[in-house]
């Protein structure tokens, strides 16, 4: 017990992660920098499309062209200063930011999930050698996170990336669909209910390919989780 309360007492004596100014919360950040960070609080029920209605409705892609996944939640709209910090995670190598915006979607998974909690986490796999020259997957860091402070467990092993072509944030919507295709492979056996967790979701691509991937090896409900969600 005293440990704890020393690691606790020593985890408040740190100054928030954003400004560095103020004494950082539970979050990480302070009470300032939490409530200015860009949350996302209108979007589409199944891919987090930023809308400007704050009612439950689905965007007009996924009206027209239902994805294979039933529902995702993003904490944050990827602008300013989530789309400076996530680069910098993953081009500058500083993944302990990963912390405290993991913790603060893990918060928000706690206050909507009720009946609809997956049973696994699956993190987006990267090729093993996109991923050693990073020196982490940022989605396994995530989901990690995510899956300690909530207690689901997190598959990491059976389900790989092959090596792609172009890189995805260098094509459009259509380009990274057909680079994606059959990019996914499954060897285990899956739960019915999972959520595949990522970093950004920006057209919604990676997560159509491996939720279909997933469904044809046994999933059936299927969630994506990300911190952030791009405006199309």
């Amino acid at each position: 017990m005293k440990t704890t309360e020393k690691n606790y007492r020593l985890f408040f004596n740190q100054s928030c992660a954003l400004c560095s100014t103020f004494p950082a919360t539970e979050t990480g950040l302070c009470e300032g920098c939490h409530t200015d960070l860009p949350w996302l609080v209108a979007a589409c029920r199944c891919c987090a499309e930023p809308l400007t209605s704050h009612q439950d409705l689905l965007c007009p892609n996924c009206v027209k062209d239902p994805p294979p996944f039933d529902r995702t939640h993003a904490a944050f709209r990827y602008s300013f200063p989530i789309n400076q910090i996530i680069p910098a995670v993953k081009y500058h190598r500083r993944p302990a930011m990963l912390g405290w915006l993991s913790r603060s979607l893990a918060q928000l998974m706690r206050d909507r999930l009720e009946n609809d909690i997956p049973e696994a986490l699956i993190p987006v796999p990267m090729h093993p050698w996109r991923s050693f020259r990073r020196g982490f997957n940022q989605a396994e860091l995530i989901a990690a996170i995510l899956g300690q402070e909530l207690g689901i467990p997190v598959i990491e092993k059976g389900i790989s990336r092959k090596a792609g072509g172009a890189h995805q944030a260098e094509l459009n919507r259509q380009e990274r669909l057909a680079n994606l295709q059959h990019s996914f492979q499954v060897r285990r056996t899956l739960p019915a209910s999972v959520a595949i967790v990522d970093d950004v979701m920006t057209t919604g691509a990676t997560a159509r390919e491996l939720a279909r991937t997933l469904r044809e090896h046994g999933a059936v409900h299927i969630q994506i989780w990300a911190l952030a969600r791009t405006p199309s």
